[in-house]
């Protein structure tokens, strides 16, 4: 498996993993919120295997170098990848990448950040493995009934 960044002609591999993993109708929804965030400036690394795309992992960067703050956007694994590895390197190739960018800018990364629905306990869990801490609860933040926490990192 490597983590590679993800190009345009990779469209139609994240739009699928995006479909069966997001909150959206199609895989085509997928190609273009793949189109429409890259274009946002979000940055999306993907975990292949043997070709295919098993994972990928987005990021945005906030505000000026200075402040030095990153949102990770997304983060999905395959199911029948998870336990795989994948999303381990994926974050670990995410630090290094955002690193990277604040470096080439003249920052230095220094808080990265996350939302995630208070019901997804595995994520918060692994968010906690990879050194996030949680930092606040948004009450029905997204949906009615549904609250998002926020995790953070300090670097």
């Amino acid at each position: 498996m490597k983590i590679i960044k993800a190009k345009l002609s990779d469209k139609k591999q994240v739009g699928a993993v995006l479909f069966e993993l997001l909150n959206i109708k199609s895989a085509k929804e997928g190609e273009r919120e793949f189109i429409k965030e890259t274009k946002k400036g979000h940055t999306y690394l993907l975990a292949k295997d043997k070709g295919k795309v098993v994972g990928l992992v987005t990021f945005l960067m906030h505000g000026r170098p200075m402040h030095g703050l990153a949102e990770l956007y997304h983060i999905v694994v395959l199911p029948d990848q998870r336990g795989s590895g994948a999303a381990q390197k994926l974050f670990d190739e995410l630090e290094k990448e955002i690193k990277n960018e604040y470096k080439k800018a003249g920052g230095k990364l220094r808080k990265l950040f996350l939302m995630t629905r208070f019901s997804n306990a595995r994520a918060q869990k692994f968010y906690n493995k990879m050194g996030l801490k949680f930092e606040v609860k948004l009450k029905s933040h997204f949906y009615k009934g549904e609250d998002e926490y926020i995790f953070s990192k300090f670097y």
